[in-house]
């Protein structure tokens, strides 16, 4: 499964899960820094990737908004950025849900330190 990082997530977070042998996009690297969210978006879905984003405005309209049903997304919500624990939990939930990321079109992860939860949208 590929990844591509939001401009928003910290570069350590995205090295981290390098380390860990998960193979990551990072918008600043590619040319779409200052993109709008849809055509972030478009990009994930045209690829199939999943797109993890700390931008709670962007998280409002995959969850509640326009953009409902589209992508698979990891939205974070962390307190306190510690790059080793936010790394470590995302990586866990990818590998956690494997199933999940395999078989369905389109959800939500909220992902934070209590935890994280699953908004599947269903036509």
């Amino acid at each position: 499964m590929k990844i591509l990082a939001d401009e928003n997530i910290h570069i350590g977070i995205v090295n981290e899960l390098r380390k860990a042998g998960f193979e990551i996009l990072f918008i600043p690297e590619i040319g779409l820094a200052g993109c709008n969210d849809q055509k972030i978006l478009e990009y994930s879905e045209r690829y199939d990737l999943i797109l993890l984003s700390g931008d709670k405005d962007f998280g409002g309209l995959i969850e509640f908004g326009t953009l409902w049903g589209r992508g698979k997304v990891i939205l974070l919500r962390y307190r306190l950025i510690i790059i080793d624990r936010i790394a470590k939990n995302i990586a866990e939930v990818i590998n956690n849900e494997k199933e999940l990321f395999n078989i369905e079109k389109s959800f939500i992860i909220v992902l934070s330190e209590s935890g994280y939860r699953i908004h599947r949208h269903h036509d």
